[in-house]
């Protein structure tokens, strides 16, 4: 119910009670709405209301807008409500900081019938009306309505006490649009680090991890519960060099307080290595104390590896053009070398001691032509004829002839294949491939072994070639596909350097793992 006028000062007491009540509240962070809770609630005993609302303005102070209101019936101007400032009643109020008292809303609408605003709480049944501005440090920064259902209710007498509850107010609204801005800084702060492709991490001054972002967890494998609090040494390989070089990051970050663009491995979850762009800084206080550093992580394994292979097309090209031109100039000759030598070997007679030199000369020709022969291969642009094959039947073929030759009877084949094995691809080409890597296995088993093979099928076809064989040492598994590279004593080095050219003709790609004295695995992807 609607109170008439109160002498402001009936009750000193309670008066200090509820300003100090309201003071506590924001002091103790209490939210814009609970304050309003509050003074709706308790200012009945020396204010008459039956509604009040709080409208603040716009950031270019162009619009008011209602942000929270209380009522003790339904209403009809609600929360959003916007209207302009610009030409409005409530313009002089925001420059000159006076109040505003409407006796009769009423009439007041009859003289303004274009003031919506009016409209809509007359509606509501209200009959006055008392409108304060909010001010903070002298600048306003929005209104507070107080409406009564009766009718000149509301004097200047009220405008003392109500200052000091519209200003505790203007603090209460101040601090919400703070505390906004912080929420949607630290919002922002939060969606940069979920939604940032590189890795970002806080680390407090004992190198410990505060903060792993999304990117962390996309990059590295870690969720951030398994991290937060552990050392970032963690991601510094084992190897002496690598903790070298993260001491070396150490103090170059101490000495110059940050680290741009600084190239390093780090390790993943599953301990595969990832080669990063580090930038680092030192994070201090206004004191100037070490609080612990950022490190902004990317992952540039892939970029390394583009350039990696631009580099080496640029070789092969230059490579394949000597070759086709040296291949070309010892073909005619060798070929004249050989049929001369086998007319030679035709004319000795089988029990002098001059035909098996002679056999010898015509078997390292053969060695020549069939490098002449990879050369002129490897030389070629790689357009495959492509056709639907049945992957399985052409690495049985290829095991088939393969078998036939010595030192394989001492390897135990076994094939193991899941799904469709058909794709689209060069069978012949293809063969070549097989062959390469079917016999690289087989002399790897000198003395017998176990060759597996495992084809599976998804999306394209993934073939494993496995050997029991002397393997191969790590610094020289990255040079396997260099051209004339070999770890044979007897060999052109092109076999698998062509074997990755077909397949990369066909989108497909070769990856070597060895463990040297264990054996050998060669993966071959092949798309669909």
């Amino acid at each position: 119910m609607d109170q008439g006028l109160l002498p402001l000062v009936q009750d000193p007491t309670g008066e200090l009670s509820l300003l100090n009540e309201i003071t506590q509240k924001i002091n103790l962070g209490t939210s814009l709405e609970e304050v309003l809770d509050l003074i709706f609630a308790r200012l009945r005993e020396f204010i008459p209301y039956s509604r009040i609302a709080l409208a603040l303005l716009s950031a270019d102070r162009e619009r008011l807008t209602v942000n929270a209101l209380r009522s003790d019936e339904k209403v009809v101007l609600a929360r959003g409500y916007s209207g302009p400032v610009r030409g409005s009643s409530l313009e002089p109020l925001l420059q000159d900081g006076t109040i505003r008292i409407i006796g009769d809303l009423a009439e007041y609408l009859a003289r303004n019938p274009a003031s919506e605003s009016t409209r809509l709480i007359v509606k509501e049944g209200m009959r006055s009306s008392l409108t304060l501005p909010l001010l903070m440090q002298g600048q306003p920064v929005g209104v507070v309505f107080f409406s009564s259902r009766q009718a000149h209710v509301y004097q200047l007498e009220h405008e003392l006490f109500l200052r000091s509850i519209v200003g505790h107010m203007a603090i209460a609204v101040e601090r919400t649009r703070l505390m906004d801005a912080l929420w949607e800084r630290t919002r922002s702060l939060e969606n940069v680090l979920q939604n940032s492709a590189d890795s970002i991490v806080v680390l407090d001054s004992e190198e410990r991890i505060v903060t792993w972002s999304e990117g962390a967890r996309r990059i590295f494998g870690w969720e951030a519960p398994e991290l937060t609090g552990r050392g970032y040494d963690m991601l510094v390989p084992a190897a002496r060099q690598a903790r070298e070089e993260y001491a070396e990051l150490l103090r170059k970050v101490a000495r110059d307080g940050y680290v741009k663009d600084w190239e390093c491995v780090r390790v993943g979850r599953d301990g595969r290595r990832i080669l990063v762009n580090l930038t680092t800084t030192l994070l201090r206080d206004e004191r100037g104390k070490n609080l612990g550093r950022s490190a902004v992580m990317r992952d540039v394994t892939h970029i390394k590896r583009l350039q990696e292979d631009l580099v080496r097309s640029r070789s092969l090209a230059a490579v394949g053009e000597l070759a086709a031109t040296v291949a070309h100039e010892i073909k005619n000759p060798l070929a004249a070398i050989s049929g001369a030598v086998q007319v030679l070997e035709d004319a000795i007679p089988v029990q002098d001691r001059r035909r098996p030199v002679v056999g010898e000369i015509l078997e390292q020709i053969r060695r020549l032509d069939k490098t002449v022969r990879d050369l002129l291969t490897f030389s070629r642009p790689m357009t495959p004829d492509r056709r639907t094959i049945d992957l399985r039947e052409t690495l049985m073929r290829a095991w088939t002839l393969l078998s036939q030759q010595a030192g394989a009877e001492r390897v135990r084949f076994v094939f193991e294949g899941d799904g469709s094995m058909t794709v689209p691809a060069d069978p012949d080409l293809l063969h070549q491939v097989w062959i390469n890597v079917l016999q690289n296995a087989v002399e790897a088993m000198s003395a017998g072994g176990d060759l597996r093979v495992v084809a599976v099928a998804d999306d394209g076809v993934r073939v494993s070639v496995s050997d029991t064989g002397c393997g191969i040492d790590a610094d020289q598994v990255p040079r396997l596909f260099r051209p004339f590279f070999t770890t044979k004593t007897r060999g052109t080095g092109l076999g698998l350097a062509i074997s990755r050219k077909i397949l990369e003709a066909h989108g497909g790609t070769i990856r070597v793992d060895s463990v040297s004295g264990k054996g050998t695995t060669i993966t071959m992807e092949i798309p669909r």
